[in-house]
């Protein structure tokens, strides 16, 4: 399968588009698990969700595809008391008794993750129909979960309904997913981001993506941008470009993310920019190009050649030296984008063999890149 150079710096295999799968196999960021004011916190206690193709916070930093769903012990999970209607943290190692309704959850669940390690691991056509399976099953009982994204049979199924209705073929899935933006638990917040980027909906309305970029919780300034990105590529691909107005709110709200302590934060807001094309995110991912994450400098790579400034080519072709060995190859396909942009037409298979990860190779054509002929790189080896 050859991935597109965008797609191959992608946090996720849901999260950036290159091919590439960025799911941390944590998505949550310290316990994050409530936000806002004086909400009691909920203990975790769902089960570890397994991302595939992590390429690591301490290399390659990839992006989150189910979310924050199936998180770690910060995951927030609520059991009501069926006298009080209290809410009673649910003890590490307790047993809840759990409805029909509530196991099939559990087994859509575990197909997510199945899909979720088929992404990773590049099986599209096992991805594709688990995505189908996972689709069917909800779209069978369309009621049930559309009841449960809303709280009704308490947070935990919430969730894992949240999680699935990403899959639903059902249009009015995308508006259950954006009024849960709203909610007071990040952990649902999250999930319905991770859904909506997984739908890559066109009407998916932008504004409520757009608030959540400036938000105080870990939740929506991680997924928000990641949310954006898909849905900003979706309408240009149906050929409905975002407003002005709202393009210009969105890379405000981006700008402050560029140096969060997150790095998914700051991952998903280089993969929104490019999204964008907003040449005014050019100086803001150059930027990028030096952050510690050597992931998070290839999406700003990747971001700047969909954008397709040539004054930006140079500061790309000097990752070449900041970036690992096995990921040079990563960045001489973007560099090959980013010249097919520049002179009007993809370079041949000889002309990207020949620069290979030859910093000046590249430098020389760049600088030749109006003369009839682009020298050989050979004598710069």
């Amino acid at each position: 399968m050859n991935a597109t150079p965008e797609a191959m710096v992608s946090p996720d295999a849901r999260t950036a588009d290159p091919k590439t799968r960025w799911g941390p196999s944590s998505r949550m960021s310290g316990t994050g698990a409530r936000r806002r004011i004086g909400l009691p916190s909920r203990v975790a206690a769902r089960a570890a969700m397994v991302v595939a193709a992590v390429i690591g916070l301490g290399g390659l930093l990839t992006a989150c595809k189910s979310g924050p769903h199936a998180s770690d012990g910060a995951k927030s999970l609520r059991s009501k008391s069926s006298k009080t209607g209290d809410e009673t943290p649910l003890a590490a190692d307790s047993k809840p008794v759990v409805s029909a309704s509530e196991a099939r959850l559990v087994r859509l669940d575990a197909t997510v993750k199945e899909w979720d390690a088929a992404q990773g691991a590049g099986r599209d056509d096992a991805a594709r129909a688990l995505a189908a399976k996972i689709a069917d099953e909800v779209d069978r009982d369309f009621g049930y979960f559309d009841a449960a994204s809303k709280g009704e049979h308490g947070l935990r199924v919430q969730n894992l309904a949240v999680e699935v209705l990403a899959f639903s073929r059902n249009r009015s899935a995308t508006t259950l997913l954006v009024d849960r933006l709203h909610d007071l638990d990040g952990s649902v917040v999250g999930n319905a981001l991770i859904g909506l980027k997984i739908r890559s909906d066109p009407e998916t309305p932008i504004r409520p993506l757009i608030v959540l970029l400036k938000a105080d919780f870990p939740e929506a300034r991680r997924y928000a941008p990641l949310a954006l990105a898909n849905v900003a590529k979706a309408r240009e691909d149906a050929r409905r470009p975002i407003e002005a107005n709202l393009s210009d709110a969105a890379m405000s709200g981006l700008v402050g993310l560029v140096q969060d302590n997150d790095p998914y934060a700051r991952l998903h807001a280089a993969k929104a920019m490019g999204a964008l094309r907003r040449p005014d995110a050019t100086d803001f991912l150059t930027l990028l190009l030096k952050d510690e994450r050597a992931t998070i400098r290839i999406a700003a790579a990747a971001a700047l050649e969909r954008i397709g400034d040539p004054r930006s080519f140079p500061s790309v072709v000097e990752l070449l030296d900041r970036v690992p060995d096995d990921q040079k190859a990563i960045v001489c396909e973007i560099l090959a984008s980013y010249a097919g942009h520049i002179q009007g037409r993809p370079l041949s298979a000889a002309e990207k063999k020949s620069f290979d990860v030859s910093a000046r190779a590249w430098d020389r054509w760049f600088a030749s890149r109006d003369t009839a002929k682009v020298p050989s790189p050979a004598a710069d080896r």
